[in-house]
Order: C-alpha cells, then structure tokens, then sequence
C-alpha cells in the first residue's frame, strides 16, 4: 500500500497488476528459500529392466506363502520360527574386518516376516520392490532367505506338515480332563449338613416323617394317607374343659378359638355324656 505523505488520512490501494507482482515476488523468494533449506531426500534410483541374455536371477521358492501370516492361524512370528529367523537377522552381513569403521545393523525381524507373509517366490527384485530397498541391502535379505527357509522346513510340527501337505487331521474323541480337587467332608461336616438340611416341622420329628415317606414308597398298588394331624392345643382344652372351665377361660388360657372350643366340647357331649355348660 502507498500512503500519501501529504495527506495521512488518504489511502492509496495497489492496482490489480502491483499485486500480481507482488505476489510473483513473495512466491518466487519462497521457492528459493525451500530450495536452499528443504532437507534432502534420498530416493531411490529406478531399476533398469535387466535383459534376457546371460545367467538368470536366483530364486527361492518360498513354501510358506499362504500358511503364515498376520492373518493365519501361526501369526506372522511363529513360535517354532523364531530362533531361526532372529538367528538369522544377527548374523554379520556386512563382513567388515576386524578394526575397520562403519555400523554393522543387524537384518529386521519384521522385514523377514514380511517377506515370508507376502512372497511365493524370493528373488533380489523382489526383495527390492517389497521393502524399497537397495540392491546390495535387498541382497542380504535374499541370502538370508537361503538360510531360514531350509531351517524352517525341519523344524516344522507335525500339524504344519499336515496343512502343508494337505492332510485333513484325524478326528479325536473329546477328552474331559477332572480338575475337581475338592477331599472328601469330615464326618463333622456330614452331621453338621444333616443337621442343617433337617427337615423343620411342627408336629412331627424328622425321623417320624422319613418313616411316613418310606413306608408309603414301599408299599405297591396301594396308596396310604396319613391320619389327620391333632390340634397341639385339644388335649389341654379337654382336661380344662373336663376339670370345669369356661369356653372363655379356655380361650384366653390357650388361645384357641371358641369357636373351636365349643366344636370340641360338643363332641364331647356326644361322645361321653353332658358336661357343665360354659
């Protein structure tokens, strides 16, 4: 913007053309400062297409393509493998001499798995393609695959081979394993159970009730009913009744209904001659 010194309050806008400059400016000292301060990048160099003459590239057939993985049932790290592939990824595959510079890594176990997991067939280009590697890097994960695979295949379990070879596996019987350690109760115990178990009656004992259940279970084609419980209260109301009282005194003494009294002492009547009316 230019501002007119004459006068402070008036305000000159840049036409359309000193802002495209201006902007084609700030643009252009952008691109000059990322050029001088990006940091760089190595990419790697594009393979040329080898030809067809000569020896072909070695190649290793990769058996466990399809059978190991993050998605199968041994995972991508499987247990009988890991000795070997970490044996492997270890070993000294930059063969510097003794008191010579330079950082000796070792292979990526993780890489292994990868290249187990995704290719049916190893080769130094695939290799290459798979991690983005270099070539003399992607050589050592080749000759690496030499070693692991061969060592792999002897150490494979019974049930590998199997699915490998595609044996279907023999069905097995369900097999129960007991793990019940509970011993065996104390006699305390047992009685104490018993005790706890009892059955809770109010005319009876437990024992006259087991006797009542056995019996009748042991009797065939016939079906015997127990005799109608007494009152607990009947006895003592006919020797009150008996020795004078009156319904009500009976009543109050015993808390039984006089309704009840009276069905009692009426049968009484009946059954022995008049008493002293209440």
């Amino acid at each position: 913007m230019k501002q007119n010194h004459l006068n402070s309050d008036t305000i000159e806008l840049l036409s359309q053309s000193e802002l495209k400059a201006l902007d084609a400016r700030i643009g252009a000292n952008a691109d000059k400062w990322l050029k001088d301060h990006a940091p760089k990048t190595k990419s790697k160099a594009k393979r040329e297409p080898k030809s067809n003459r000569g020896r072909k590239p070695k190649v290793v057939e990769n058996p466990f393509f399809g059978f190991i993985g993050s998605t199968s049932h041994w995972g991508r790290y499987p247990v009988f493998a890991e000795s070997i592939i970490e044996g492997a990824a270890r070993l000294d595959w930059h063969d510097r001499p003794i008191g010579k510079g330079g950082k000796s890594m070792p292979l990526s176990v993780s890489n292994i798995a990868v290249i187990l997991e995704s290719l049916p067939v190893i080769s130094n280009e695939a290799v290459e393609d798979l991690l983005h590697l270099g070539e003399r890097h992607a050589r050592r994960y080749f000759k690496a695959m030499q070693l692991i695979i061969p060592q792999m295949m002897e150490r494979r379990p019974r049930s590998l081979i199997n699915e490998m070879d595609g044996v279907e596996p023999e069905p097995k019987a369900c097999e129960w394993e007991d793990r019940d350690d509970a011993c065996a109760p104390s006699a305390e115990a047992l009685d104490k159970l018993h005790h706890d178990l009892r059955t809770l009656t109010e005319y009876k004992t437990a024992e006259e009730y087991e006797a009542e259940f056995y019996s009748f279970t042991t009797q065939s084609n016939s079906v015997n009913f127990s005799t109608r419980q007494q009152h607990p209260m009947k006895a003592k109301v006919v020797q009150m009744l008996l020795e004078g009282a009156t319904c009500k005194a009976v009543e109050q003494e015993t808390s039984v209904s006089a309704k009840t009294i009276r069905k009692w002492r009426d049968e009484m009547i009946t059954a022995q001659g008049p008493l002293q009316a209440a």
